[in-house]
């Protein structure tokens, strides 16, 4: 599908306000769109890569997802892709000159917070982690709306379904609103098509973007007693061919969940190790039951409930004032 490129001068219809995001890649921005009134999030390459002329990994990936998004039509959890833009330098846009052309993508906001915050805010000591323990990791029973990982899980699907196989779909690309229980991907990831194994280089399929959304979205360990623990980021460091990173994954299960959970776990990931999915949808109906199973097994007394009461009242803090999250009708 041929991406639809518009003439730079149509950034007028848009006010550029403040920087929202920023990784070693891309910079994020949030503007006003004048012909709808509503806020939009601006992104384009980080100028540090384009004025060295090492922009075009990163230019390519956001075509990519672009026409992706396009063709896909209207997905659920994507925000609606308002328009990309150029190439062009922006100057007057930005404020600044990289000295190279480059693209610009603007793509309606994401309602509510990032599951896990940016990488930047962890360091300067944010707990980035509550929405991911405490909307993903750790739902309340009967929680309202569909599971953000089943969300992201439709994405991975419906990027399949296309011959892409999503990678790094991990919570910091993941923003949940409480108030309406609406998941947002704001990234696709990287975006991988298929390859079949060599001699020197292991194959890529839907396997390996299973794994991750496995090892993203699921925890061994049990329902915080203490509202610090929801402050926690799961670390799950996997390495070597998929076979070694689905068995060390298991291991971890085996050694800290219960009964049925740890027992749909190892299934599901030694079928991953295997290669052994095909179709989404036997991943799904396992990964369901493996969702009945943790459930089962998932502490909720009075000790669980005050220290989910306790980690909620810290998402009222200022630090999430920045993302579109109304911290007292939202989380009232």
């Amino acid at each position: 599908m041929d991406l639809r490129l518009t003439e730079p001068s149509s950034f007028d219809r848009f006010r550029l306000g403040e920087i929202v995001g920023e990784g070693a890649d891309l910079q994020a921005f949030l503007a006003k769109d004048l012909h709808s009134g509503g806020t939009v999030v601006v992104k384009r390459p980080h100028p540090s890569l384009v004025s060295r002329d090492l922009h075009d990994d990163v230019e390519r990936r956001m075509r990519a997802q672009a026409r992706l998004r396009w063709d896909m039509g209207d997905v659920g959890a994507l925000p609606r892709l308002v328009t990309v833009v150029g190439p062009d330098r922006f100057a007057q846009l930005f404020g600044d000159d990289p000295g190279c052309p480059y693209t610009v993508l603007v793509e309606e906001r994401a309602r509510g917070v990032p599951l896990i915050g940016s990488v930047a805010d962890q360091v300067r000591g944010h707990p980035v982690a509550l929405p991911m323990n405490l909307f993903a990791l750790h739902p309340p029973p009967r929680a309202r709306g569909r599971s953000p990982a089943m969300e992201v899980l439709d994405v991975i699907e419906r990027c399949a379904e296309r011959g892409y196989v999503a990678r790094d779909l991990g919570a910091r690309n993941v923003f949940y609103a409480p108030d309406s229980a609406k998941t947002t991907v704001i990234d696709l990831g990287n975006l991988v098509e298929p390859r079949m194994a060599t001699r020197r280089r292991e194959g890529v399929d839907v396997n390996d973007a299973l794994l991750e959304f496995f090892a993203s979205y699921t925890t061994p360990h049990p329902t915080p007693t203490a509202a610090s623990r929801y402050t926690a980021i799961r670390e799950t460091p996997l390495s070597g061919r998929i076979e070694r990173r689905a068995r060390a994954l298991s291991d971890e299960f085996g050694a800290h969940a219960d009964g049925r959970q740890r027992e749909a776990a190892a299934a599901i990931l030694d079928r991953i190790g295997r290669r052994g999915y095909v179709d989404i949808s036997d991943f799904r109906a396992d990964f369901l039951a493996y969702a009945n199973a943790a459930n089962e097994v998932a502490r909720w007394d009075d000790a669980v409930r005050q220290a989910r009461r306790e980690a909620l009242e810290w998402l009222r803090a200022p630090y999430w004032g920045k993302f579109a999250l109304d911290r007292e009708g939202d989380l009232a």
